[in-house]
C-alpha cells in the first residue's frame, strides 16, 4: 500500500509498505481522509514524543476491510472514526478517569502507524460507528473536536464572562463555535489573519481583532477589567507570555495550544498569587468521541468552512509545508474513496 512516512525528522516520504496485518483484537481500516494536525508538524520537527520512521496521521475515519477473530461487535463494511489514543484500561491513570494520561498510552500516528495510509490497522475498542448521515470530511473532524469537548469539560464556562481565544485557526474555530454552544455570552478572538478573522466572526465570535497596537485598547473597552476566560490556541510562546495581561482576578487560563516540548515562558508567580488565577491544561481528549460525533451530526458544529484544502497523498509534502506556514486551514489527505 501507499502510506506517508516520515523516515527522520524534518524528511517526508510517501512510499509503498507493507500491509498491515490484523491483530486478534483488531480491525484494519481503509482509510478515507485524514486531517493534518499541527500536532503533526511538531513531531515532524521533532518536538514531541514520537520516534521515527512513522506513518503520522491520527484525524481519521474509513471503512472496516477486516476484522480480527476476537472481534464481534463491528463488520467489514462499517464506517467507522477512530480514537488514536489508546489507554491500558488497568494502570492507576485509567481507572481513576484520567485515561488521557494512562501510563501505557499509545497514540496511533504518534507511537504507532497512523492515518495517513490507504490501510491502517487498529484496536477495535478504538473504533466508533459512524452515523450514515456523516460525511468523510466529518468523521476526519471527530477527533480535533473530541479534544475541544475535553477542554470544554476542563473550564468553567459562566454566561456572563466574556472569553478571549489567542489564535482561531481550525482548533480556534472550533473552540469559538463549542463556547457558544455550552453557554458563552462573549467570545473575542484575535487572529492576524483577515480571513480567518471574517470566519470567526461568522461562527460566532462577538469581536475578532488583529495583533497590532490597537489591540490592547479593543480588549480593554469590552472587558476593562480583563477576560473570565484566556485560551491560548497558537502553542506560539511569545503569543502565551503575552496573554496573562488580559486575565481578570479570579479567571481561568487555559493552554490549548501546543508548543515544542523545550518550550518556556516567563511568568510572575506573584501574579498567579495576588490574582487568584487558575492554570488549565487540555491535554488531547479522553472518551469525548461520542460527544464530538453528536454535535457534529446534530448540526450544532459546522467544519465545513474550516477546510481549505483536500489533496491526494502523492501532495502531501507540498500541502503540509503550506499548512505548517499557516497560509492554510484544515488540510485533508484523500487517502481512499470518498463518500
Amino acid at each position: 500500500m501507499q502510506a506517508v512516512v516520515f523516515p527522520a525528522p524534518q524528511t517526508i516520504s510517501v512510499e509503498r509498505v507493507p500491509d498491515p496485518t490484523c491483530g486478534a483484537d483488531e480491525v484494519v481500516v481503509q482509510v478515507a481522509r485524514c486531517g493534518i494536525c499541527g500536532t503533526d508538524v511538531h513531531i515532524y520537527r521533532n518536538e514531541y514524543m514520537s520516534s521515527f520512521p512513522l506513518i503520522p496521521g491520527h484525524e481519521f475515519g474509513g471503512v472496516i476491510v477486516e476484522v480480527g477473530r476476537e472481534v464481534t461487535d463491528l463488520k467489514a463494511g462499517d464506517r467507522v472514526a477512530v480514537d488514536p489514543n489508546l489507554y491500558c484500561g488497568h494502570c492507576n491513570m485509567c481507572r481513576n478517569e484520567m485515561a488521557n494520561h494512562c501510563l501505557n498510552w499509545q497514540g496511533l500516528g504518534i507511537t504507532r502507524p497512523g492515518g495517513f495510509a490507504e490501510y491502517t490497522a487498529v484496536p477495535a475498542r478504538a473504533c466508533y460507528r459512524l452515523p450514515a448521515s456523516l460525511s468523510d470530511a466529518q468523521a476526519a473532524f471527530i477527533e480535533p473536536l473530541a479534544c475541544v469537548v475535553h477542554a470544554m469539560k476542563r473550564i468553567r464556562v459562566l454566561p456572563a464572562d466574556p472569553i478571549l481565544i489567542l489564535g482561531a485557526g481550525p482548533m480556534g474555530l472550533l473552540l469559538v463555535q463549542a463556547l457558544r454552544r455550552v453557554g458563552a455570552s462573549y467570545v473575542a478572538v484575535v487572529e492576524k489573519q483577515p480571513a480567518r478573522i471574517a470566519l470567526a466572526r461568522t461562527l460566532g465570535a462577538s469581536l475578532a481583532v488583529t495583533p497590532g497596537p490597537d489591540q490592547t485598547d479593543q480588549l480593554r473597552t469590552v472587558a476593562p477589567h480583563g477576560f473570565g476566560v484566556v485560551i491560548d490556541a497558537t502553542g506560539v510562546p511569545a503569543v502565551i507570555e503575552s496573554a496573562f495581561q488580559y486575565l481578570r482576578p479570579r479567571g481561568q487560563y487555559l493552554q490549548f495550544g501546543v508548543t515544542p516540548k523545550t518550550a518556556t515562558v516567563t511568568l510572575n508567580p506573584y501574579d498567579i498569587f495576588h490574582n487568584d488565577w487558575t492554570m488549565i491544561g487540555s491535554f488531547a481528549l479522553c472518551y469525548t468521541f461520542l460527544p464530538a460525533i453528536d454535535w457534529l451530526a446534530s448540526g450544532a458544529i459546522d467544519v465545513t468552512p474550516l477546510v481549505s484544502h483536500v489533496a491526494p497523498m502523492h501532495s502531501f509534502a507540498d500541502v503540509f509545508a503550506s499548512f505548517a506556514a499557516g497560509s492554510t486551514l484544515k488540510v485533508h489527505v484523500q487517502t481512499g474513496a470518498a463518500s
